[in-house]
């Protein structure tokens, strides 16, 4: 697999799964995409929850197998390592699954994996077409006096060389507002990384979409602090002595961490999320209750098209729909539809200003 990309950490959503399926096809081979296996949770597209533990995994192979069948993916399964099929654990089961239809992604693994995780891997190495591995490692962990013996220790243990290892350096939600101080910061973090420029790649990764709760008005022009930072990084990294790429990873449109959605207590709002070059421009309406209520997302497209950030119906699957939408010529979709279109344009977004200087 290339070693230079971009890394979106998904929550393995209908809608994110969509997105990546009617991406442009000559943008797939620039995005690797890491899916987070979530918790068995309501599901949006079925309205319904998962009956067993195993229908939850099923679902989600078969949208891998829909939408993602032939392109290099991250599977994380963190959330769920406690969890099992039968006597089989969960990674284990996802693999087996995967495997009938050809499809072997590179499993994800952190500093602190347990023993038991590692031995789950190792059998994955053993039997599947899976030559290489993501490790996710966190503020937390970098702290740690045991960080640099903990990643050796994976390297052995698996019997892996750093050229076989993708590490997503993940700083979640962290606070990027004082993007001058923490990007010093994390060049300390990296002069001192453990084998830093032998890893196949390295990606810094985080999300600084905030929870929708906290957007308050109809319009919002929200800054993109994990690209900003991304970007003042590369520059830095430029006028030191470390030699090495770094990639962009981040949570796409969505806040970073998990939540379960509860339908019988909570509500989504009507909202368009559009990625800009700093800035994503969020158009927020009302709480869709009603089938009157999705009426909202006409309105919204108006905004999105009539804005100075639209870039063009011809510019993602995601942007066709907003025109169509805002011309009146389909409906309005569910707000899984959002998320898709939503997040087609980001990935769009991302990957031509990552890639388009060097294409």
């Amino acid at each position: 697999m290339e070693s230079s990309f971009y890394l979106p950490l998904l929550k393995s959503k209908a809608g994110e799964f969509k997105a990546l399926a009617k991406l442009n096809p000559k943008l797939k081979n620039k995005i690797v995409p890491l899916f987070d296996i979530t918790r068995m949770e309501y599901d949006h597209e079925e309205d319904a929850k998962p009956k067993t533990f195993e229908d939850h995994l099923q679902k989600f192979c078969k949208k891998v197998i829909k939408s993602w069948p032939t392109n290099p993916m991250f599977i994380d399964t963190t959330l769920v390592n406690t969890e099992t099929v039968g006597k089989v654990p969960a990674i284990e089961y996802v693999y087996s699954e995967l495997a009938k239809e050809n499809i072997y992604p590179m499993p994800v693994v952190y500093p602190n994996s347990s023993p038991e995780f590692i031995s789950s891997i190792e059998d994955i190495l053993l039997l599947y077409a899976v030559y290489e591995i993501a490790i996710r490692v966190t503020i937390e962990d970098i702290t740690s006096s045991d960080f640099e013996s903990n990643l050796n220790g994976i390297l052995d243990r698996l019997e892996l060389s750093e050229d076989k290892c993708h590490v997503i350096f993940d700083l979640k939600d962290a606070d990027f507002s004082q993007i001058d101080d923490f990007s010093e910061g994390i060049l300390e973090v990296l002069s001192d990384f453990p084998h830093f420029e032998k890893w196949k790649s390295f990606t810094l990764a985080g999300g600084a979409f905030p929870a929708m709760s906290k957007i308050k008005n109809e319009t919002e022009l929200i800054p993109r602090n994990d690209w900003i930072l991304f970007n003042t990084i590369v520059q830095r990294l430029k006028k030191t002595r470390i030699n090495r790429p770094i990639n962009f990873g981040d949570y796409s449109i969505v806040s970073a961490g998990y939540f379960e959605f509860n339908p019988k207590i909570m509500s989504t709002s009507a909202n368009i999320r559009y990625t800009h070059n700093d800035s994503w421009f969020v158009v927020k309406g009302k709480a869709l209750k009603k089938s009157a209520d999705w009426q909202q997302f006409y309105g919204q497209a108006d905004k999105i098209v009539a804005s100075k950030y639209y870039l063009g119906e011809n510019f993602s699957a995601g942007d066709m729909h907003i025109q169509k939408c805002a011309n009146r010529l389909t409906k309005t979709g569910n707000a899984n539809v959002w998320i898709e279109v939503g997040t087609n344009h980001h990935f769009t977004k991302v990957i031509v200003d990552l890639f388009a200087k060097s294409a």
